[in-house]
């Protein structure tokens, strides 16, 4: 609060001043001069502060803001799970592609777990369709091949669709 009062006191003060020496000044070249001088002194006195700032100050007092404010980890933990979140469904409908390719339409979830560096990893699928054996094999192997999900860890759930038109 005192770095604002003393800033609007110097932009005050400069503006008290410059006024003061364009009204002595004799009409002309010289008073024109001065404008010129003045306008320029006073930007100087205005963008002071931002010369002057003590970044590591600004850091602590970022740093110490209060209890309930994010912490730097909260920050980070909501950034995995945003792109934990991103990266199964990218997955999911990478998946379900590679499922209508084969001709079996399917719904998918994919689970992460972070590794050491935080990073999700895909360690856990599941399919719910309707597929023959090989279509469920070349899935598996396809899923195991490119996203290292092994068939342990691929779960295939056989659901029969019967569809029934509307009448109107």
């Amino acid at each position: 609060m005192e770095l604002l009062r003393t800033w609007v006191l110097g932009v005050t003060a400069a503006s008290l001043v410059i006024a003061v020496a364009q009204a002595l000044m004799p009409q002309g070249t010289v008073k024109k001069v001065g404008k010129f001088t003045g306008g320029l002194i006073l930007v100087l006195v205005l963008l002071r502060p931002l010369t002057g700032l003590d970044y590591q100050d600004l850091y602590g007092r970022v740093s110490a803001l209060p209890a309930g404010a994010i912490s730097q980890e909260d920050l980070a933990e909501q950034g995995n799970l945003h792109l934990e979140e991103g990266i199964e469904g990218e997955l999911a409908a990478y998946i379900a592609e590679k499922g209508d390719a084969l001709g079996c339409p399917c719904k998918v979830q994919v689970d992460c777990l972070p590794d050491e560096a935080g990073v999700p990893i895909p360690t856990r699928v599941t399919i719910t369709g309707i597929f023959t054996p090989e279509q469920q094999e070349s899935l598996g192997d396809m899923i195991t091949q490119d996203l290292g999900i092994t068939p342990e860890n691929q779960q295939y759930i056989s659901e029969e669709t019967l569809w029934i038109p509307k009448n109107n």
